[in-house]
């Protein structure tokens, strides 16, 4: 029970705060008063408060002893991000603080904020959500601070209608609410109103706090507002010039999109302010990747990590998947790097053993995917999207933990057709765990591996009795707590068993099934008379002395021949130049090379058209871009390598039934592209016929191929029910 003294002391300075919000001494008051009263909700919120006005009362703010107040994912942020347990207690509980203490705006606000989750109450309760929302409105120490978290709680809670209704209550609050209108353009992007999300967007852009600003431009990145993020970012810089940490928020967005001469200059001036800085530093190493160098930007990142980076950091990851670019590593090699890499998170956490889920076969299997990816031109969204929308529901319940922060109308297609959605990307590894196993899974697959978005950490934890790899990542992770990876004979025969570190578990035909949602329509033949155009949409880091070698063969051995690359570094025209250098010590005239840079996806399905036979780079092979050129009619060379990542195109090969155009050494792949040459007049005309075998064979069967996965999924489980130990599940062909 709260005496009448501290009702009064809480009252007062509510009262207070709505006269002088901006005394950071009042707020420290009331931090005081709900510590003593056992309120740490309250407490540290209003602790909060009290920094961000002035951060020299961090020592009497620390002495209140509220454990890490600091910490916006916990507390009242679980108001939004994930189901409560005590719900009805802290309802009964803040009940009766306000029936004590009725000037107490905070605790309004959670009620009204718990109310709302409990769900319509009973007619006339005296704390009803309306009623607990209307006084904690008429007792509001800013201006629209009620609906703003009202927002906000309902934005994590994935109600972005709800999360639009109350932002829109504040467009006419003055002075304008500025982050209130970041959060209400993700909201309606949610909803997919862009029009009007950018408008939101456009109207908190107009606030002139660096700090601010920063936030804002990291959000409008994450929606891939990414031209708008570096305006933002330039107009925090005029307002606080030479900050690190704006100039480094502004290179590591320019860096992502590609823009390095940009993001050089941004380097240097840090350097200027900062020599030697760590994060500065990496970006520099990421340029040396962005540039087309593999090799030096291995060895930039692997000597940042023995300098004594964490080694539970991201780098690490990323040490990890730059390996796979490196043409000149024994794949044995690979391996074992990605087991050393990994062997610290593991280490790091305890694996949880005890599950609750029913251990029984041909029950219906929850499986839920952990991705950020589902979104745009993303690899991970164009191959499982059509995989959401064709699971079947009475063998699967599905779910999707969303890791990511950009939502787009491929977003919304997959949440409406699964039967679980979690936004999950303000959630730390600890508090993921513990929701998916409340959530009983089965099967839980992860989708990242080693790439931006990953949650490798969960998988450590262990959160399923069954983990997998699939998709997002073409290697073995080097887990040895994800169960199996989802390959296919090809990329994971079972004679290559030693460099994976999770079991294998293999498709009947390709890992990968191309099966696009949206329309691509043929360009039209190419000219009878036009020069034969090899082509490459891939990434330049794909793009490696031992590619560059072969690939100058061939042109060599058809000196009329040119080749088109199109990469998003090929913008820039440094990196053009050390490509044409490249090949001109392979004695490939510059004349020859047609460099591009990016376009959207659309355009460049139709670039495909200024291109006859596409060739494939080692030893990463093309993943999408072999499937889109071959979709959109062009035939593609590819040299089988001894992993995963340089055997996808003989996997699709194989699947497409075009063994031909698999080649098993450079010899083999240069006599490959001449026999295709020779049928140049054929291939342009056949377009259409190539789109249609591919569309008749398991390439690009989706149904077949959801049948089959879900039978591996169904095979992977009855293996865990059986207890079996063997770590192989070989593919099974039809009749087997």
């Amino acid at each position: 029970m709260i005496s009448r003294e501290a009702s009064e002391a809480i009252a007062s300075l509510w009262q207070q705060l709505r006269r002088l919000p901006v005394r950071a001494d009042l707020w420290l008051d009331l931090a005081r008063c709900y510590a003593r009263l056992g309120l740490p909700w309250q407490a540290c919120y209003v602790a909060r408060q009290t920094h961000r006005l002035d951060p020299s009362q961090l020592p009497q703010l620390n002495a209140l002893a509220l454990g890490a107040w600091q910490d916006t994912t916990r507390g009242d942020a679980l108001l939004g991000s994930i189901p409560l347990t005590e719900t009805a207690e802290l309802t009964q509980r803040f009940t009766e603080c306000v029936a004590h203490c009725p000037g107490d705006w905070l605790t309004w606000l959670y009620l009204a904020r718990l109310h709302e989750q409990i769900g319509a109450p009973k007619q006339g309760h005296p704390a009803s959500g309306r009623h607990a929302l209307e006084q904690a409105q008429s007792l509001e120490p800013i201006a629209g601070e009620t609906l703003h978290w009202m927002g906000v709680w309902r934005l994590n809670a994935h109600d972005a209608q709800g999360a639009v209704s109350a932002f829109s209550g504040l467009l006419n609050v003055r002075p304008v609410r500025f982050g209130s209108m970041m959060y209400l353009g993700e909201a309606l992007l949610r909803v997919g109103n862009i029009a009007a999300a950018e408008k939101a967007f456009a109207r908190a852009s107009g606030s002139n706090n660096p700090d601010f600003l920063q936030t804002l431009a990291a959000r409008v990145f994450a929606q891939n507002y990414w031209q708008e993020a570096i305006e933002i970012l330039k107009k925090a810089l005029s307002l606080r010039a030479n900050s690190v940490p704006l100039l480094l928020a502004l290179a590591t967005i320019q860096s992502q999109v590609y823009a390095l001469a940009d993001c050089e200059d941004s380097l240097r001036q840090i350097q200027a302010l900062a020599p030697d800085h760590p994060e500065a530093c990496l970006i520099a190493a990421g340029l040396k990747g962005r540039m087309g160098d593999a090799h030096g930007h291995l060895a930039a990142l692997q000597s940042a990590l023995d300098a004594g980076a964490d080694p539970l950091s991201r780098l690490a990851s990323s040490v990890a998947m730059t390996s796979l670019y490196h043409g000149a590593l024994p794949s044995a090699e690979v391996a074992g790097l990605h087991r050393r890499l990994c062997a610290p998170i593991e280490s790091s956490v305890q694996e949880t053993r005890a599950f609750s889920n029913a251990r029984a076969v041909g029950k219906r299997l929850r499986i839920a995917y952990l991705t950020g990816d589902i979104h745009r031109q993303h690899p991970v969204n164009l191959f499982l999207l059509p995989m959401l929308l064709r699971h079947d529901r009475a063998q699967f319940e599905v779910f999707v933990y969303h890791t990511g922060t950009m939502h787009d109308e491929y977003t919304r297609q997959a949440k409406a057709c699964v039967d679980g959605w979690y936004e999950v990307a303000t959630l730390d590894d600890a508090a993921l765990h513990r929701i998916i196993l409340a959530d009983e899974v089965d099967i839980l697959i992860d989708l990242a591996g080693h790439t931006a978005s990953h949650r490798l950490g969960v998988f450590a934890m262990r959160a399923a009795p069954v983990q997998a790899s699939f998709l997002g990542y073409p290697h073995s992770t080097g887990m040895s707590r994800i169960d199996w990876l989802i390959g296919d004979a090809t990329v994971s025969p079972t004679d290559q068993a030693h460099l994976f570190s999770e079991g294998i578990a293999q498709l009947p035909d390709s890992v990968f099934c191309w099966a696009p949602v949206d329309d691509y329509p043929l360009p039209p033949p190419r000219p009878a008379a036009a020069a034969l155009v090899f082509g490459s949409f891939n990434n330049a880091m794909k793009l490696s002395p031992r590619t560059i070698a072969l690939w100058s063969s061939v042109l060599q051995a058809l000196p009329d021949s040119r080749l088109l690359l199109k990469a998003p570094s090929l913008r820039d025209p440094a990196v053009q130049a050390r490509f044409i250098d490249l090949f001109e010590r392979h004695g490939v005239a510059r004349e020859r090379l047609m460099l591009r840079g990016p376009s959207a996806l659309a355009e460049m399905m139709q670039e495909y058209g200024e291109v006859d036979i596409a060739l494939d780079p080692a030893p990463y092979n093309g993943g999408t871009t072999t499937l889109q050129a071959l979709w959109m009619g062009v035939p593609v060379l590819t040299l089988a390598g001894d992993n995963f990542v340089s055997r996808m195109g003989a996997s699709f090969m194989t699947a497409l039934g075009r063994p031909a155009w698999v080649a098993e050494h450079g010899d083999a792949y240069v006599a490959a592209a001449l026999n295709l040459a020779q049928q140049l007049g054929e291939l342009r005309l056949g377009r259409a016929a190539l789109r249609a075998h591919m569309l008749s064979s398991t390439l690009s069967d989706i149904d077949h191929y959801v049948r089959q996965f879900q039978a591996l999924l169904q095979r992977m489980w009855a293996h865990h029910c059986e207890g079996r130990r063997e770590r192989l599940l070989p593919a099974l062909r039809a009749g087997a």
